[in-house]
């Protein structure tokens, strides 16, 4: 149970640590840095793919694949966030940004478990 667990929880850290950010120069370094891990860490299994690397189990290397196909989705959909943040109605109150990154959060979440469901 916890190698699921742990497979859904850093995800969804890393979006909502990027998108509850405050926009700025923060956001914009934190998104620019994941992005560069993320693109190491698609390197690296690229490479373990081609056998440059020591080659594991079929199925580590699919989950291994998965996960960074979550995390690469995460880090989308908080800068899609952050870039939306902009045009986000400055008279609103300061709690609803927060809502809507939580809704954002729970439609994604129901859609995946519906699809493992299934």
């Amino acid at each position: 149970m916890a190698t699921p667990l742990l497979a859904a929880a850093v995800p969804a850290a890393l979006f909502l640590s990027l998108a509850l950010l405050p926009y700025g120069r923060k956001a914009l370094t934190a998104g620019l840095l994941s992005a560069g891990v993320l693109v190491c860490l698609w390197l690296v299994h690229y490479l373990d793919l081609l056998g440059y690397r020591a080659r594991g189990e079929d199925t580590a290397q699919i989950r291994a694949f998965l996960m960074l196909l979550a995390l690469s989705l995460a880090w989308f959909l908080a800068t899609s966030l952050q870039v939306l943040r902009r045009s986000f109605p400055p008279h609103w109150p300061r709690w609803s940004w927060p809502a809507v990154v939580l809704v954002t959060l729970l439609v994604i979440g129901f859609g995946v478990w519906r699809m493992i469901t299934l």
